[in-house]
C-alpha cells in the first residue's frame, strides 16, 4: 500500500515547501512592516492585496487548473502540448491586457463611484491591475512546471518569486520611504521581474500554431473553477471591503495584521492537508477492508487534532507576547483578532478532512454550492457585525462562517464515507480552548505566563489522553527509550 503516515508528515514534497514559503511573505515581514509602515498605511496595503486577489482570482478564468489537465491528458505528444500553451496563453494575454488598459484609462470613474476617499485611483489600483496581469502570467509558468512534476523547480521557482517582490517591498518602503506605495510598487515590480525572467523560458515549450479548439477547452474547463476559487476568496477578503466602509484605515490595519498572523494556521492546515490528500487517495484506492481505511483515517485525524490544536491554542494563549516580539506598540490592539482568526483557520482544517471524501468519490459539483453558502454567510454576518462591533466582528463573522463550512460538509462526507471520527473528543477539544481565551486576556506578569505554560500543559496531556489508542506506538516507543 503506497499510503504511509511517514510520507504525510515528511509533506507532499519540495513543493509544498516553496508554496508555504510564498504564502507566508506576508506574514514573514510583518516586524518589518510594522516599523516602517502606520497602522492606517498598512490597511491601505490589506485593502489593496484583497483587490489583487479579487482580480488575479476571476481573470485567470482557471486556466492553470486547465493547463495541468490537457497536460496528464497529451503528455506524450510534445506538438500537441506546445500548440496549447501557445494558443491559450496567446488568448488569456490578449484579453488580459485589453481588460488591463481599459481600466487603466477609463476605469476612474468607476471606481470613484465606490467612494474609497483614502486610496487614489491612480497609482494604487492601475499598479494593482496590473500587477495581477503578471501574477496570471508568472502562475501559467509554475503551474506547467507542476504537471511535469518538476517539484524541485517548482520550490525554486516559487523561492524567488517571494523574494523578488519581498526584496523589492523593503527597497521601496525602508529605502525609498514610499509607505503603502512602497509595497504595491514591490510587488509590481517583484513580479514584473520574474517574469521577464521565467516567462519566456516558459514559451520555449510554444509550438507556434493558435487554435481556437484549445482555447474552448480552457475555457469550459477553467471557468467553473473560477466561481469555487472565487467563493474562497470572498470569503477571505469580502471583510476588508466591508470594514473600509465602517471604520477608520488604521483600525483596517490593525486588523490585516491581525489577520496575518491568524493565517498562520491556515498555512499549516493547509499544507498538512497537501501532505494528506495523496496518502488519502492511496488508502481509499487500495483492497484494505473499510475497517482499517476507518480506523488509518481515525489514527491520522488524532494526529492532526493533537498538532493543529496545540499550535492554535499556544497562539492563542501567547498572542499578546507574539505581538510585543514582532511589532510596535501601536499594533498590540491585534490580539484578539489574532485569538478568533486562528481558531477559524484551526475550522478550515477540520473543513479539509470533512471533504476528503467528496473528492475522492468525484462529488466536487457539490462543492461550490456549499462553500459559496457559506462565503455568503460570511458576507451577512459581516454586514451585521461591522457597524457594531467593528474589526471585532469582522474576526467573528470568520470564525462562524468556517464552522457552518466544516460543519456542513462534514455531514455531506459522512454520505459516501463515514470514519466515525469520534465528534465528542472534537468536541471536548473545542470547548478547551475557548475557554482558555479568557486567561489569555490578563496583562502579561510572570504567575499568569506560568499560568499559561501549565494550561497549555495540561491541554496536550488531555489531547493525547483522549486519542490514546493512537498513540500506543509512540508510547512504547518512548518507554523501550
Amino acid at each position: 500500500m503506497a499510503y504511509s503516515l511517514k510520507s504525510v508528515f515528511k509533506g507532499a514534497s519540495v513543493y509544498s515547501i516553496g508554496q508555504i514559503l510564498t504564502k507566508a511573505s506576508g506574514f514573514l515581514l510583518i516586524p518589518i512592516f510594522t516599523y516602517y509602515l502606520t497602522p492606517s498605511e498598512y490597511g491601505i496595503v490589506g485593502y489593496m492585496q484583497m483587490i489583487l486577489q479579487l482580480f488575479a482570482t476571476i481573470l485567470m478564468f482557471g486556466f492553470y487548473g486547465a493547463q495541468t489537465r490537457y497536460f496528464y491528458e497529451f503528455k506524450d505528444n510534445a506538438k500537441k502540448i506546445g500548440e496549447y500553451l501557445f494558443s491559450t496563453n496567446i488568448f488569456l494575454m490578449t484579453v488580459l491586457v485589453f481588460i488591463c488598459m481599459v481600466i487603466t484609462l477609463w476605469g476612474k470613474s468607476i471606481y470613484s463611484l465606490l467612494n474609497i476617499k483614502d486610496i487614489p485611483f491612480y497609482p494604487y489600483v492601475v499598479l494593482t491591475v496590473w500587477t495581477a496581469f503578471l501574477q496570471i502570467m508568472n502562475q501559467m509558468v509554475i503551474s506547467f512546471n507542476m504537471a511535469a512534476k518538476k517539484y524541485k523547480r517548482v520550490a525554486a521557482l516559487q523561492f524567488l518569486q517571494f523574494a523578488s517582490m519581498s526584496i523589492f517591498s523593503i527597497i521601496m518602503i525602508v529605502y525609498f520611504k514610499k509607505g503603502a506605495l512602497g509595497r504595491i510598487e514591490g510587488l509590481f515590480y517583484g513580479q514584473l521581474v520574474f517574469f521577464l525572467i521565467f516567462y519566456f523560458n516558459y514559451a520555449k515549450n510554444f509550438t507556434l500554431n493558435f487554435k481556437s479548439e484549445y482555447v474552448k477547452y480552457a475555457l469550459a474547463f477553467g471557468v467553473p473553477i473560477v466561481f469555487h476559487l472565487l467563493a474562497g476568496v470572498l470569503h477571505n477578503s469580502a471583510d476588508r471591503f466591508i470594514l473600509e466602509k465602517f471604520v477608520s484605515m488604521s483600525q483596517l490595519g490593525l486588523y490585516t495584521v491581525g489577520y496575518q498572523l491568524g493565517m498562520v494556521m491556515s498555512i499549516l492546515v493547509t499544507a498538512i492537508n497537501q501532505a494528506w490528500q495523496p496518502n488519502y487517495f492511496d488508502l481509499m484506492s487500495s483492497d484494505s477492508s473499510d475497517e482499517n481505511k476507518k480506523y488509518e483515517n481515525r489514527k491520522y485525524f488524532a494526529y492532526w487534532m493533537f498538532i493543529i490544536s496545540s499550535i492554535c491554542l499556544f497562539g492563542i494563549l501567547f498572542t499578546k507576547e507574539i505581538l510585543f516580539l514582532l511589532t510596535p506598540s501601536e499594533y498590540h490592539g491585534a490580539s484578539g483578532i489574532v485569538q478568533v482568526i486562528l481558531a477559524g483557520y484551526f475550522m478550515q482544517g477540520l473543513y479539509y478532512f470533512a471533504a476528503s471524501p467528496i473528492f475522492f468519490y468525484k462529488k466536487t459539483k457539490i462543492l461550490p454550492f456549499l462553500t459559496g453558502s457559506s462565503a455568503l454567510l460570511n458576507i451577512i454576518l459581516n454586514l451585521i457585525f461591522i457597524p457594531i462591533y467593528g474589526i471585532y466582528g469582522a474576526a467573528v463573522a470568520t470564525l462562524i462562517s468556517y464552522f457552518y463550512q466544516a460543519l456542513v460538509i462534514y455531514f455531506v462526507g459522512i454520505k459516501y464515507f463515514n470514519p466515525n471520527f469520534e465528534v465528542s473528543k472534537v468536541v471536548a477539544i473545542l470547548a478547551f480552548i475557548i475557554v482558555s481565551i479568557y486567561i489569555s486576556y490578563f496583562d502579561f506578569s510572570v504567575k499568569i505566563f506560568i499560568i499559561k505554560l501549565a494550561v497549555f500543559c495540561i491541554f496536550c496531556l488531555l489531547t493525547v489522553f483522549l486519542y490514546k489508542n493512537y498513540f500506543a506506538y509512540f508510547t512504547k516507543r518512548i518507554k523501550n527509550v
